[in-house]
């Protein structure tokens, strides 16, 4: 199963530990890093910054998801669901790409999705059906309605 966590949160580290973030704490020993999973530069200066909001950070890690399509897909083809991995990052609490990423696995892999650490993220419902909908890059689908809406971005607790 597949879980989220920060560097500093070793009470939440199962199994296999997974570095998504550009840089890993001094000293600290992973077993795996997907850099192609980490925010790139400029997205991460301008959110340091202050120049982005997370609905724009949100959009512009989507772009970057998009963009290294194969190499995700790969990654998420080759997850294991009877194996423990938490994917870590820096940030300790708050919005985070690894809400993101873990809105990725559970759509494309629900089979290996166990857990969030930092904000529990509520799905949007179908204004039609009220059924959960399921997150994609581009759009959302309606199990309940069979159709595809176009993002809005989850809602935060």
């Amino acid at each position: 199963m597949l879980y989220t966590a920060s560097y500093f949160e070793p009470s939440h580290h199962h199994g296999k530990k997974v570095a998504i973030s550009c840089s890993v704490p001094k000293g600290f020993r992973v077993d795996n890093k997907l850099s192609f999973l980490a925010p790139n530069a400029e997205l991460l200066t301008d959110w340091k910054n202050e120049k982005i909001d997370e609905a724009e950070y949100t959009k512009r890690y989507r772009v970057q998801i998009r963009h290294d399509w194969k190499q995700v897909k790969a990654w998420l083809d080759s997850l294991n669901s009877q194996e423990d991995l938490t994917l870590l990052c820096w940030e300790r609490s708050g919005f985070c790409h690894r809400n993101l990423v873990a809105i990725l696995v559970k759509h494309y892999r629900p089979d290996c999705f166990r857990g969030r650490d930092v904000v529990r993220i509520e799905w949007d419902k179908c204004d039609r059906c009220n059924s959960d909908l399921n997150p994609g890059l581009d759009a959302n689908y309606c199990p309940g309605c069979k159709v595809w809406i176009v993002h809005r971005l989850p809602t935060r607790c």
